[in-house]
């Protein structure tokens, strides 16, 4: 039996969710090393704008979605580009096709880790994960 219209729109809305989501974590991971590098406090940009420093935090992990608006203001406090926070994102068509996940967002950031040893291990632990079966189950 064919799969009804609804049971397909379902499934696009949870991949275009899915989708969003890498997008929100990355740019949460981007405003927070910002913050973190002009060593401000969430407490700081949460006065600033007006809201909890629990909100700074959900936007920081991807829990909560910055405003376009809110997302401008950010990047005027961070002496920053807005495209600043999307930096490093694939391009729009691999995020499209699904092939994109966390995981190859998460590796270049280990990266910039300034320990060798650390970050070799680290970017192994991620790759061996990442390649073994305990992802696709």
């Amino acid at each position: 039996m064919a799969p009804q219209s609804d049971e397909i729109e379902d499934k696009q809305d949870g991949l275009s969710a899915r989708k969003a989501d890498l997008i929100d974590k990355h740019v949460g991971r981007r405003l927070r090393d910002r913050r973190r590098t002009l060593d401000l406090s969430q407490q700081d940009i949460a006065n600033i704008l007006g809201i909890s420093y629990q909100q700074v935090q959900k936007y920081e992990s991807g829990q909560n979605r910055v405003s376009a608006g809110r997302l401008y203001l950010l990047a005027h406090i961070m002496q920053t580009s807005v495209s600043h926070f999307y930096e490093g994102l694939p391009a729009g068509d691999e995020i499209l096709s699904g092939r994109i996940t966390d995981m190859d967002l998460i590796i270049p950031e280990l990266e910039t880790l300034p320990n060798v040893n650390v970050r070799d291990a680290l970017s192994d632990l991620v790759r061996a994960i990442k390649d073994s079966k305990i992802m696709t189950s």
